[in-house]
């Protein structure tokens, strides 16, 4: 199979696809396969193709699985993105308004300091 993946390409033929390598492979050495024979894909004249078939619509459909897992993986990782994203400008809007809030109590410590300073108000 790997020979077959890294095959040359022709020019103006597409790359085979890795269930048309599998199904290629399968046709050429079904025949061979203990373990084939074993899960109930007898090699005889009759069935071989059709055994063949099955196996190609199986791997077409785990091929499917695939592509719809990956699309599922990069839209949760979409989403992830937008999350950090969200919680970083949440932060820097928090730690925004902290500084604010720090700013108005060391103005009001200072205004109550001079005022004490001043003799305007009196601590008993």
């Amino acid at each position: 199979m790997e020979k077959m993946k890294d095959a040359p390409i022709r020019e103006g033929e597409e790359p085979k696809s890795d269930a048309e390598i599998v199904e290629e492979v399968l046709k050429t050495e079904f025949n061979q396969s203990t373990f084939l024979r074993n899960v109930g894909l007898k090699s005889s004249s009759k069935n071989s193709g059709k055994g063949t078939v099955v196996v190609a619509a199986h791997v077409h459909d785990l091929q499917q699985k695939l592509e719809r897992s990956e699309l599922q993986a990069e839209v949760m990782q979409e989403e992830m993105a937008e999350i950090k994203l969200k919680a970083e400008e949440y932060e820097a809007a928090r730690d925004k308004e902290l500084e604010l809030l720090r700013k108005k109590s060391q103005e009001q410590e200072e205004k109550l300091a001079h005022l004490m300073a001043d003799g305007d108000i009196a601590l008993w």
